[in-house]
């Protein structure tokens, strides 16, 4: 009943994910409408968009909406709230979410005295990462994590309260939209 009446290609599903045809701003309130619809508690909620924000900084570029979704199962969160925080770590803010990663990673194996195993040298060419790929990804992976728990830890206080707003302010506008057309029927009878 509700299903497209010609099935979009893989393409056609690829294109839509990185550009949507309704536009950014539509495809966000759609996404907004099926996280708060679900019913989920602020709980599920906010620890699914916790979940997207804390994989955002690993440095597997490729699986963060996987990462995102299993962390969600994991802590029995919201798995739509997961995708919609895995948009944290985006163009925009990735070059500085890694860079912090690589620069915490590097920090703990330099208290763990493993500082030797990060060290990039001064003369720092991409033939490095092909000769020595774990002096820069254990650094990267190590503090990618870390950072992971801290940002599911601050991102889940920080968004509980606005998101259980949120929620109230979406039921009550739903139920207020829902009265409207009986009040007007008893009115017209």
């Amino acid at each position: 009943m509700f299903r497209r009446a010609v099935k979009q290609s893989v393409g056609q599903k690829i294109k839509e994910a990185v550009w949507p045809s309704m536009g950014w701003r539509r495809a966000f309130d759609y996404w907004w409408h099926r996280v708060f619809r679900t019913g989920d508690s602020t709980y599920r909620i906010t620890a699914g968009l916790a979940s997207g924000v804390a994989v955002s900084f690993n440095p597997f570029l490729g699986t963060h909406v996987f990462q995102g979704f299993f962390v969600a199962w994991l802590v029995r969160a919201n798995w739509i709230a997961a995708f919609i925080g895995t948009g944290f770590g985006n163009t925009l803010t990735m070059p500085f979410l890694l860079w912090l990663a690589y620069m915490t990673g590097a920090w703990i194996l330099g208290v763990l005295g493993l500082a030797d195993a990060a060290a990039l040298p001064h003369d720092f060419t991409f033939s490095v990462i092909l000769d020595e790929p774990l002096r820069l990804l254990l650094p990267l992976t190590l503090g990618g994590y870390t950072c992971g728990l801290i940002a599911w830890l601050l991102t889940y206080g920080l968004l509980y309260f606005p998101v259980r707003t949120a929620q109230r302010i979406y039921r009550a506008n739903r139920l207020r939209r829902t009265k409207a057309p009986v009040e007007q029927d008893r009115m017209e009878a």
